[in-house]
């Protein structure tokens, strides 16, 4: 059955700084924001819908933070004109051989910083509680704290695996357990570009232009996915690789370089 029996709440704040000066231009931004649904997702995705509904009977069993909730970001981005060669601060007087080397360089970057987006939830092994085709989540029952801890089996979202397992337990009949309970860690990004352009003395609105650019400059990893998934656990014990980190969040360092005519 589809139907459009869902409600979703989105409130946020936005804060937004600009600055020109003389060779510098920046830009600051930070949201905080609180989204929350009974399910993240358009009902109409695939023959079951992406919002499919644990517990017909009790939509707001469900409700929680959106799977796209994030409680902060912030954006910062800026262009700085490199103060070096010929009629700037630094070697005004250099001649232009060394100026096509050094002089006329502009940087541009970009910085990007989050809290972390929910995971999903554990789901119970044991049965079918409120659904014959997909599990209930497990019960929270106390909080448990996230991160990146690096344990003998690999990066884990737990730093103990073994006593993380205790903070939820198997759902009881009718309960569709604990949707989105824990977030995964925060990321952040640093991008970096240099350009330098050239003006051809053979014909006026004639320009060649290099530049380098670096996306995660700093080759920081951030890991995402956990190793228990719609197969869940009983409970009772952990499983193997309980927190276990699957996937990466993000894409290891990259380089472009690029060469531009403009006429």
């Amino acid at each position: 059955t589809y139907s459009t029996a869902g409600s979703s709440d989105y409130h946020g704040a936005y804060l937004s700084i600009r600055q020109r000066l003389a060779g510098v231009t920046w830009d600051f931004n930070y949201t905080f924001s609180k989204s929350l649904d009974e399910a993240s997702g358009l009902q109409t995705a695939d023959s079951f819908g992406a919002a499919f509904v644990l517990n017909a009977f009790n939509l707001k069993d469900q409700r929680s933070f959106s799977d796209f909730d994030l409680r902060h970001v912030i954006n910062f981005n800026g262009l700085w004109d490199v103060p070096i060669g010929r009629n700037r601060k630094f070697g005004k007087g250099m001649n232009k051989w060394l100026d096509g080397l050094v002089g006329g360089w502009a940087m541009s970057g970009v910085f990007r910083w989050d809290s972390g987006y929910p995971f999903d939830g554990f789901y119970d092994a044991t049965g079918w509680q409120t659904n014959w085709n997909i599990r209930s989540y497990m019960t929270q029952i106390r909080p448990v704290a996230t991160g990146t801890f690096y344990t003998s089996t690999g990066p884990n979202i737990f730093q103990n695996p073994a006593d993380a397992v205790t903070a939820w337990r198997t759902p009881h009949p009718g309960e569709t357990g604990t949707r989105n309970p824990i977030r995964l860690p925060g990321t952040w990004n640093i991008d970096m570009g240099l350009a330098k352009s050239f003006n051809m003395p053979y014909r006026e609105g004639h320009k060649i232009t290099i530049r380098v650019e670096a996306f995660n400059v700093t080759n920081t990893p951030f890991f995402d996915g956990q190793s228990v998934g719609t197969l869940g656990y009983t409970g009772s014990a952990a499983p193997p690789n309980f927190g276990k980190y699957t996937a990466m969040s993000n894409e290891p360092r990259i380089m472009q370089f690029a060469f531009r005519y403009d006429f």
